[in-house]
């Protein structure tokens, strides 16, 4: 079995010059993946101070969100939203009351999952509570457990209603794992603007956003090949802009000579398997996380039409066979390596 590695090995080439601004840099490790926030600016004491802020609210972001932190309000969600039907009449017991903040994310979310006709659905945590891609005796969940659990994932039975959340059916779930990296991203970014950072980079794993430009200069981004550790597809300029790659090569493990990796399907219960990677340039990474997601399971022929039909949005798929789908915004400016 391969282990998780935190990078995914997205490559930057930067262009640095003049006005005396400094690179300044920190990297932790967050939301099971390696972050680095670089910035670009003259005084190095607003600087690490502005990314200090940056890297707490991405932690703040992921003690509320993540699954599995025990006290965040997601896993008090799973303990508690669940709807039970006695003498036909509803019990209000089960709904629970949300944040402003998650549960604009929570709609957003399930706007993602119906412009991916539900491949990106966060019920998707029974499924992910059976599958297991790191630690000790990982295997294959038997086809009884998928079955079961499969019973208890489908967007639509989230109700989401006046600021409160419930589940149609008791054992359902949420996990944002698809979509509260590029959150975290966004709020960092946030952070960094409201200290008058006008050049940096926030990359978690992935999931990144680059602010600015530097001296007329666009960001220059490498897009790494699915089948080469090291190599890179091709390279793109942007600014201002989101750029989240999902990957079947970020967590797998080989079970009978098969490989599974992480993106699971929430129509079947077993890994996506039309794409080697995906990966989508759009104004927000919290939006682009959850597209790249669902568009891996969705598929290279519909993920290319829906991203044609999204505006601000462009993307590069790889599928299964390796052959290469670029969006007609991207064809005439990403340069490819040979």
């Amino acid at each position: 079995m391969k282990k998780f590695r935190a990078l995914i090995f997205v490559f930057l080439i930067f262009f640095i010059s003049g006005c005396g601004k400094k690179e300044y840099s920190k990297v932790e490790f967050l939301m099971d993946t390696v972050v680095e926030i670089k910035v670009y600016h003259k005084r190095k004491a607003e600087a690490e101070k502005a990314i200090n802020s940056s890297m707490e609210e991405m932690k703040r972001v992921e003690q509320k969100m993540s699954c599995f932190f025990p006290g965040s309000e997601v896993s008090r969600i799973n303990k508690e939203a669940f709807l039970e039907e006695k003498k036909g009449s509803l019990l209000v017991e089960g709904w629970i009351p949300v944040s402003d903040e998650l549960f604009s994310l929570l709609k957003e979310s399930v706007l993602l999952s119906k412009l991916t006709k539900g491949c990106f659905d966060i019920t998707i945590y029974p499924l992910w509570k059976i599958w297991k891609f790191e630690g000790e005796n990982i295997e294959v969940p038997s086809k009884g457990k998928i079955e079961r659990a499969l019973e208890l994932v489908a967007y639509k039975n989230m109700i989401l209603q006046n600021g409160k959340i419930s589940f149609a059916k008791k054992g359902m779930g949420i996990d944002l794992g698809g979509i509260a990296k590029g959150y975290a991203v966004d709020a960092a970014i946030k952070v960094l603007k409201d200290k008058n950072i006008n050049s940096a980079i926030v990359n978690a794993g992935g999931d990144m956003y680059v602010l600015g430009r530097k001296q007329g200069k666009s960001w220059r981004i490498g897009i790494r090949h699915p089948r080469g550790e090291r190599e890179i597809l091709g390279t793109i300029e942007v600014e201002n802009r989101a750029i989240v790659t999902s990957g079947d090569y970020e967590r797998f493990f080989f079970s009978g000579g098969k490989k599974y990796h992480h993106i699971i399907n929430p129509k079947t219960g077993y890994p996506a398997d039309e794409c080697q990677s995906v990966t989508i340039v759009a104004k927000e990474a919290t939006f682009a996380d959850g597209l790249a997601t669902g568009i891996f399971v969705l598929g290279p022929k519909e993920g290319m039409a829906l991203i044609e039909n999204l505006e601000g949005v462009e993307g590069v798929i790889v599928n299964k066979e390796g052959e290469v789908f670029v969006s007609s915004g991207l064809i005439s400016k990403i340069e490819y390596v040979n």
